[in-house]
């Protein structure tokens, strides 16, 4: 057993692996792993193991670590974690072959761990060769000859087994898991309940997909694409907040139907999310079994967070009546707060006696008095953040301005409300729109004249920013390109790297698309459509026919007679063609060994090297040793000596 192979393999996997929890455990606890599997590296190279009393001592301060550096708040991360950390331990530990063995059942396990956090494309290519590798090193274990041909011989059983993989994915009727850990907490959906005009800028660092939207043939979204996901009715000086009798609401039935007339259709692809609240445009609904349409037209998720979801929606612009309670809790506002901008809103309010007139002045305010939109809001302290905003800085993002607007509204007696969401998104040649995280938006919705209408400042303040994503605002391209985190999003202004981009994402979507969100719905569209009417019973019994079938040829396939092949069969065949060149004609009645003295007899010089040969023969023939890559190496070598002699 070649141990400092295995040890290097093994300890590779599991860096690679601890590489995908980056952005999930805290860096310095991945140092701690990537320390312990490079300490196996160095002690698999010189066939040393730790002694028993360093390593509980070593464990014991590694465990310390986890629970200080991971915490106990997220179940999922401190599994993963002291997986990842014992797994390592016992790599520490391993001697024998079964030890070993007991590792890459380990490995596999961790493996699978990945995808509790990531289930792209990338991560399942990249997580899918680290399986064949652990595979091959397991059949390494078992049969020493060669770990390249261990390799090999792993990707063709993977290879083999992905047709009936996609078999079963497609035709196996899916069922609920019998248990499951409680979902991570995935962040790729940074929105929170509360709306703080900071945490809102705070997205723009990301270029994280938070969802996809195909638009349907003869069903056109009009722009601007408000998306919305999060009401946030209640006001404490500073923040915006959803109030307990807003949460109550969500429970009600909704509020009114929107028939098919009235309303476009459309599919949204919502990636994994720490929030249950999904995205829609307007006041909208949704008839997919995991997805709960609330009172004030919102959507939210029933499901697991932490996997891919794929609902149908129909939105419209609804036109809804608000009772006198309803009017009240919109205009709700803490006293004694932001007194320069309550005069200013009251003043605005005395000029103009209706509605659509204040809504008018306060767009004209934000136009007139150079109010700029920026990612790097100046910060602001202390109480009174909107009117340091209003009349000192002046300078924000899109929460600033919507904390601002909704305060003026309700100063005015007009019900207002800050919601919070997405806005645009870029659109794909797969003909997909991609909302990112730095496309959250916080805006605000205003009702007169008997409906809701959006108040966004964003209108007049940076106009561009309502016809697409804010990846494409000329006017901030440079400080959004700084302000992004390290990604191919942040290079896209090199035309090679934006085209490298844009193929990814429209792989990623088709894998989304094909596979991650492949439900029971899916599956049941698929037997209609294959089976019509049929589908009852016609889908069951190609199921078991089929497998019945794979079984059977499996069956066959391993009792079917095998032909023995020695080693060396082709090498000695190839010094036999050399010595039919140099005139010399073997005997067919004798033995290799034989063959070979007649060789040396007549070309002397060649002793040295045919004696080696004949060492290796004597080696993996008699004496039963393993024909491994290194005699075979040694072997081509000595042939390609052989045609160079004289």
């Amino acid at each position: 057993m070649n141990t400092p192979l295995i040890n290097t393999v093994l300890s590779l996997l599991f860096i690679v692996t601890s590489g995908f929890l980056f952005t999930e455990v805290a860096t310095p606890f991945l140092a701690i792993l990537a320390g312990l599997s490079f300490l196996n590296l160095f002690l698999g190279k010189f066939y040393k193991k730790l002694n028993g009393l360093v390593a509980n001592i070593l464990a014991a301060v590694c465990l310390v670590a986890l629970f200080v550096l991971v915490g106990v708040g997220d179940t999922v991360k401190l599994f993963v974690s002291m997986m990842l950390l014992a797994s390592s331990f016992k790599l520490l530990q391993a001697k024998t072959v079964k030890q070993y063995q007991t590792v890459c059942l380990l490995v596999f396990f961790n493996l699978s761990t990945v995808y509790l956090f990531q289930q792209g494309l990338f991560e399942t290519l990249v997580v899918s060769v680290l399986y064949i590798v652990n595979f091959a090193v397991l059949g390494y274990l078992t049969s020493p000859q060669s770990f390249k041909a261990a390799n090999k011989q792993s990707f063709k059983t993977i290879l083999l087994a992905l047709p009936i993989a996609a078999f079963l994915i497609l035709f196996l009727p899916k069922i609920p898991a019998f248990w499951q850990l409680p979902g991570p907490k995935l962040a790729k959906t940074g929105l929170s309940e509360q709306v703080n005009p900071f945490s809102i800028a705070k997205l723009a660092e990301s270029d994280d997909l938070v969802f996809r939207v195909e638009q349907q043939p003869g069903q056109t979204l009009q722009a601007p694409y408000y998306w919305r996901s999060l009401i946030h009715d209640e006001f404490n000086g500073s923040e915006w907040l959803i109030s307990d009798i807003l949460k109550s609401q969500q429970y009600n039935p909704i509020r009114r139907t929107i028939t098919q007339s009235n309303g476009v259709n459309y599919q949204v692809i919502a990636e994994p999310s720490s929030s249950n609240w999904l995205f829609a445009v307007g006041f909208a609904q949704s008839d997919n079994s995991d997805v709960r349409s609330t009172y004030n037209g919102l959507l939210k998720r029933k499901g697991n967070l932490n996997k891919n979801i794929k609902y149908a929606v129909t939105s419209s612009q609804a036109s809804l009546s608000l009772n006198e309670f309803e009017k009240r809790l919109y205009t709700r506002l803490p006293k004694a707060t932001n007194p320069q901008t309550t005069a200013l809103a009251k003043e605005l309010a005395a000029e103009h006696k209706n509605a659509q007139g204040y809504f008018n002045s306060l767009l004209d305010y934000f136009n007139q008095q150079q109010f700029a939109y920026t990612l790097t809001p100046t910060p602001m302290y202390g109480d009174n953040t909107l009117d340091q905003f209003v009349f000192d800085t002046k300078r924000g993002f899109c929460g600033h301005y919507a904390s601002t607007a909704a305060f003026m509204f309700r100063v005015a007696g007009y019900p207002a409300r800050v919601v919070s969401g997405y806005l645009g998104g870029e659109q794909t040649k797969a003909a997909t729109l991609n909302i990112y995280q730095y496309d959250a938006h916080a805006w605000v919705e205003v009702f007169f004249d008997e409906k809701w209408h959006i108040f966004d400042a964003t209108a007049v303040v940076a106009p561009e920013r309502l016809s697409g994503s804010l990846s494409q605002l000329g006017d901030l391209n440079e400080s959004f390109n700084d302000n992004l985190n390290f990604g191919l999003k942040r290079w896209s202004h090199f035309k090679a790297i934006n085209w490298l981009r844009i193929h990814l994402e429209e792989l990623d979507y088709k894998w989304t698309n094909w596979v991650l969100t492949f439900d029971q719905e899916s599956q049941q569209s698929l037997f209609d459509s294959l089976f019509g009417n049929k589908s009852a019973w016609l889908t069951p019994l190609i199921v078991l026919g089929t497998l019945l079938l794979s079984f059977t040829g499996y069956f066959l396939y391993n009792k079917r007679p095998i032909r023995s092949r020695e080693p060396l069969v082709d090498d000695i065949t190839k010094l036999y063609l050399w010595a039919k060149k140099q005139g010399i004609e073997p005997v067919d009645t004798n033995t290799p060994l034989q063959n070979i003295a007649l060789i040396k007899q007549q070309k002397p010089r060649t002793e040295a090297y045919l004696s080696e040969f004949e060492q290796i023969i004597i080696e993996v023939r008699y004496q039963q040793q393993s024909y491994n890559q290194n005699r075979k190496n040694r072997v081509r070598v000595l042939l390609n000596s052989l045609k160079t002699a004289k």
